[in-house]
């Protein structure tokens, strides 16, 4: 231990002698802690924490699947929960829920919360206690039983405002009064982030076999249980109900997987790691670039290092001395490097907080990820300081006198010095690549032509409960409240609709049959994205007919059933012939398909997926296919969100037990699904423009070190006559060898890397040529001028100088 303080003291010391290289260095390493730490913090709180929950780790997602239908990670039907519940043996606890948007109404205005139907084994997973009150019991999760709500501590301040007598009082939910009998600590909202619990009281035995609700099922794994037990069981069970119903269950396996997992897709997960693995290679840079500033050092201390070993210092000890050093600028760096994640996770915290993300996600400076950004420092001292303590402490003394006196650039510190700057360059290139990339799709998000009009136009969605199946009922609410929104001042034109293009809750998928073709199978059957829309739809989003015609209200049931589809849908599905009068239907059974003629065709609209912006659309008139939920749209000519207590208005003076929910610009409802694109692209961003920030210094240091290292082989040259220009191409040259090495591995790099991010890139492809062109350009010039400084102080010389100090 007291040989380490010493030699962490005389680092400190002989490094206060290099105050540039100790700030660049320091300043490399702190973007390199500080943001691997705070990609960490992220992929930490999101992912590898689990849940906030005493036995978090033993909870999983029990879903089904059928790879023939194309289903993957299916909740169970209602009928096969049942069954499963009853027959597993490998979880102590066995629990349902479904979610949704509630209406809550009974005080002084009706609002909409996210809540969820539970059975009661899912209080008891989360071990969980209400705050005041109590939670459900035997028989309140079965039908007939008792209507009882539990509010989240939220609800409880916000909408009820904190009143002290609540338990016991009763409250509208989706028109039905139910009892208070409990509230939940603040920052409980398992299973789904709700504010709401009712119980389950679904009848089971109503419906037919794999019809009706389906429900979200979770187990808790019994001690001593793998996941691949709890599996094996579940697989068997599957395969006996596959039997027993084939109709409804044939080819379905059921599986479970951890909740977190369940929760996060997978191309989210690869997306996260790769991040990761990219602000990894910002550390390298960062590591590299002060491996390559010690060397420099090291080489101009090779006397130093001799006198020492000549007194008897062995070459551990001499290897010791320059990992203390690189320990001094890792310790430092770390610490500035905390400060850089806190800020970091501060504003990515801020960031998306409006997304509203999943409970159980977390991002802080939590002890695991102070414990990860310890272990970096220590990989980064070894990274940093390893070469150069291990080249500066070779035991030839005399080849290390021989290196330093020759002054030429072959000597082995140099050819280390320029691989460092190869693997900087080639990283950088990769790291640049996937920020142009993200440049390019966040701006097109910014400046895409989404097909219709954005600005000025007020949404907002209102549903009916599901229990609620009068559609004629439906129906004429929704045509009424249309009409008196369209009413309002300043409102120029106003819709109805199932969903909004571009937005969360938009475009609805489903497979179709082209009248006059056949399908084999159910995955032979094409897909397509529909959206049902009131006749005022096109007007009010500002979307003109290329052909053909639009709906009117003469479109309503009872009518030929019709539809409108748009340019993609013609051109994927409908080329080849006139689309007017062509006939579609929705899902895979030809018996009850009700077909639909297409009677116009529109433009390609935004449709809200990165991956196919402008998909294929069919359009169908709301009077003939309305649904529970839909948007109200309104054009206006002022602030459209002066709209909001209007349109609440109006829809209370229909049925005060409906709220409006989710008011907002349609600027702002399809900027709300594309967050992930441009918080992760800015990451994604920041990580290229560090990288190249980093391998602009590394370059511009070696070449600096090797003009310093040829003084004396200029001096000569310039004095046999060699002219500027000459010193400046022979510099030249070797960095030009260096940059093009590092641009063609690079270039690989960015390929791999560029693949992986497809998941985030919109309307972009993963090998666009400009971005791959820009970064070979961008690298090239900044190359270039990190060559021209050293080249032109090399020009400078004085010859005789130059070889004196010699």
């Amino acid at each position: 231990m007291s040989s380490f303080i010493r030699d962490f003291a005389l680092g400190v010391r002989t490094l206060r002698k290099s105050p540039a290289l100790v700030a660049v260095s320091i300043t490399a390493l702190t973007l390199g802690i500080g943001l691997t730490t705070m990609m960490f913090s992220i992929v930490y709180g999101g992912m590898l924490k689990g849940l906030p929950l005493e036995d978090g780790d033993k909870i999983v997602f029990v879903t089904r699947s059928n790879p023939e239908r194309d289903i993957q990670r299916q909740d169970l039907p209602i009928q096969d929960y049942v069954d499963f519940r009853a027959q597993q043996t490998s979880f102590a606890l066995f629990g349902g829920f479904t979610g949704g948007t509630m209406n809550v109404s009974g005080r002084e205005r009706a609002e909409r919360f996210q809540g969820s139907w539970v059975t009661a084994d899912i209080f008891r997973m989360a071990g969980a206690q209400p705050l005041r009150g109590r939670l459900f019991q035997e028989g309140e999760d079965t039908p007939g039983g008792a209507k009882v709500a539990i509010v989240s501590y939220s609800m409880w301040q916000d909408y009820f405002g904190a009143q002290e007598d609540l338990l016991g009082t009763s409250v509208r939910v989706n028109g039905d009064p139910y009892e208070i009998v409990g509230i939940m600590p603040e920052g409980f909202r398992f299973p789904n982030d709700g504010s709401l619990w009712l119980p389950w009281q679904t009848d089971p035995l109503l419906g037919a076999r794999g019809a009706g609700q389906f429900l979200g099922t979770l187990g808790m794994l019994k001690p001593g249980v793998s996941l691949d037990q709890a599996n094996t069981e579940l697989s068997t069970i599957a395969a006996r109900l596959a039997e027993d119903y084939p109709d409804a269950n044939r080819g379905f396996s059921a599986t479970s997987t951890g909740f977190v997992d369940r929760q996060i897709p997978p191309e989210v997960q690869q997306l996260l790691w790769t991040m990761l693995g990219a602000v990894f290679l910002v550390l390298l840079i960062a590591c590299s670039n002060v491996a390559n500033l010690l060397l420099d050092r090291a080489a101009h201390r090779t006397k130093e290092v001799g006198v020492r070993a000549a007194l008897g210092a062995s070459r551990a000890q001499i290897t010791r001395i320059f990992l203390a050093e690189a320990f001094v600028l890792a310790a430092v760096g770390t610490l500035l490097g905390m400060v850089v994640a806190q800020l970091s996770i501060d504003a990515f915290n801020r960031v998306i907080a409006p997304t509203q993300p999943p409970f159980f996600i977390d991002i802080a400076l939590h002890p695991p990820v102070l414990l990860f950004a310890a272990g970096v420092a220590v990989v980064s001292t070894l990274l940093s300081g390893l070469i150069p303590a291990i080249q500066a402490s070779r035991p030839d003394i005399a080849e290390v006198l021989k290196d330093e006196s020759r002054g030429a650039s072959s000597l082995r510190s140099g050819r280390m010095s320029k691989a460092l700057v190869v693997f900087e360059i080639s990283l950088s290139c990769g790291l640049l690549v996937a920020a142009g990339l993200m440049i390019k799709s966040v701006a097109k998000t910014r400046t895409m032509d989404t097909g219709f009009h954005m600005t000025d136009v007020f949404t907002a969605r209102i549903g009916f409960p599901l229990a609620y199946t009068d559609t004629a009922a439906q129906l004429q609410f929704f045509q009424q409240l249309n009409a008196r929104v369209a009413a309002l001042p300043g409102v120029t034109a106003a819709a109805i609709s199932s969903g909004l293009p571009g937005a969360q809750q938009g475009l609805g998928g489903t497979r179709f049959g082209l009248d006059g073709k056949t399908y084999d199978r159910e995955l032979d059957h094409p897909t397509t994205q529909t959206l049902t829309v009131s006749p005022s739809f096109f007007a009010t989003l500002g979307i003109p007919l290329r052909t053909g015609r639009l709906f009117t209200e003469g479109d309503r049931l009872g009518t030929l059933p019709v539809a409108v589809v748009n340019e993609r849908f013609v051109a994927q599905h409908l080329a080849g012939g006139d689309p007017l009068g062509r006939r579609v239907r929705f899902g895979t059974n030809e018996v009850d398909a009700t077909w639909m003629t297409v009677i116009g065709v529109v433009p390609n609209v935004f449709g809200g997926d990165p991956e196919d912006p402008r998909p294929a659309v069919v359009f169908r008139p709301f009077a003939q296919a309305q649904t529970p939920f839909a948007y109200v749209s309104a054009r206006t000519a002022g602030d459209p969100m002066q709209l909001t207590a209007p349109v609440r208005e109006a829809a209370a003076a229909l049925n005060p037990d409906l709220p409006i929910y989710w008011p907002m610009t349609l600027q702002a409802a399809i900027a709300e699904p594309l967050w992930f694109v441009r918080v992760f692209g800015t990451l994604f961003m920041i990580f290229g423009f560090v990288a190249l920030f980093l391998a602009s210094i590394g370059l511009y240091a070696v070449m600096s070190f090797a003009v310093s290292r040829r003084q004396r082989e200029m001096g000569i040259r310039m004095a046999l006559g060699a002219s500027a220009g000459d010193v400046v191409r022979l510099v030249f040259k070797q960095g030009v060898w260096q940059l093009g090495i590092g641009l063609a591995i690079g270039m690989l790099l960015a390929a791999g890397i560029s693949r992986v991010m497809s998941v985030i890139l919109f309307d972009v492809k993963p090998l666009d040529p400009g971005v791959f062109g820009g970064v070979i350009a961008a690298l090239a010039i900044t190359g270039a001028v990190a060559c021209l400084i050293p080249a032109r102080r090399a020009t400078r010389a004085d010859p005789a100088v130059a070889m004196r100090s010699e």
